[in-house]
């Protein structure tokens, strides 16, 4: 497996310094890959994908966001640090998006998220993507505006002074696996992975989001998942979807994945779709991973080849 040299410190826009690894080719860098996580877990577990985009000449960042992993040192566990809110997460993407640049300039830039990390990818892409030559998005939320309800109760909580109450905003995704041998089982088919993440000491109930973190991002999963803001998204930009059909986080039979599929068609934009069958949430650490993993590899390959530059 590819490991990262030393950890880094991000700069930021406030006392926070994200914690971030770098994943560097042997070779020539022919462009550059930026990962954004998901809650309760960290840009370690992205080790192994990370080597299988190394190998193919692409330079790998991914940070701790606020609240998870090694940045958590700083901000508490689950919090955005003080006085911040969600939009301090894109902040963050676009500053390492500029170290990236500033360390491999043009190469082509392609921006990675994965569930949570999703709707932060999709709305900085949104708010400032004109240089990225491609996004893809894996387990994503997708469109999910039942999640405005969830947003009005998280953010009255939050000003009524429990924002900072820790949340299972996870625990529901497990009921349609039950009886399950783990409350993770929802994460993979393969018992192996779904063990390395329950013995994370940076993942699961160890590293909760709080109420005001989860009021924050579902919030932008709503906002960032509808046709006014899809409109931002810059003219040509090619998007991967990458699902599980039953994964509970994208909707029943992924149809929440589906309907942010046709808002980005709509938008003109080209979409390639791929929902993997019995497959679950963490589509990079399913039994199928290397199916998943050469689909990427795929269609990042196309976009080195002439795609949209930066």
């Amino acid at each position: 497996m590819t490991t990262p040299d030393d950890l880094h410190r991000l700069d930021s826009t406030d006392s926070v310094r994200p914690v971030y690894r770098r994943w560097s080719p042997g070779g020539e860098v022919r462009g550059t890959v930026q990962i954004v996580h998901g809650a309760s877990e960290h840009s370690g577990r992205y080790g192994r994908l990370a080597g299988a985009l190394t190998a193919r000449g692409l330079a790998v960042y991914a940070m701790d966001l606020r609240g998870h992993g090694r940045t958590a040192e700083t901000t508490g566990a689950g919090r955005f640090g003080d006085g911040a809110e969600a939009e301090a997460l894109l902040a963050d993407v676009r500053a390492l998006h500029a170290v990236a640049a500033a360390e491999h300039p043009g190469v082509p830039r392609l921006l990675l998220g994965h569930s949570m990390g999703s709707i932060v990818a999709l709305a900085a892409a949104e708010q400032a993507g004109g240089d990225l030559t491609g996004l893809a998005l894996s387990g994503p939320v997708g469109v999910a505006p039942h999640l405005a309800e969830s947003v009005t109760v998280l953010e009255a909580s939050t000003a009524a002074g429990a924002g900072d109450v820790p949340l299972d905003a996870l625990g529901a995704f497990n009921q349609p696996f039950e009886p399950a041998r783990t409350p993770f089982d929802w994460l993979s088919r393969d018992p192996a992975e779904v063990d390395a993440y329950v013995a994370d000491p940076l993942c699961g109930d160890r590293m909760p989001l709080t109420t005001g973190y989860a009021a924050g991002v579902f919030g932008l999963a709503v906002r960032s998942a509808t046709e006014e803001a899809i409109a931002a998204l810059p003219d040509g930009l090619p998007v991967l979807l990458l699902a599980g059909r039953r994964d509970p986080v994208g909707g029943v039979d992924a149809g929440q994945v589906v309907a942010l599929a046709d808002l980005l068609r709509a938008r003109g934009l080209p979409v390639e779709l791929r929902i993997y069958d019995d497959a679950r949430h963490e589509v990079f650490n399913e039994t199928n991973r290397d199916e998943v993993t050469g689909d990427l590899l795929t269609w990042t390959e196309a976009r080195l080849g002439g795609g949209r530059g930066g």
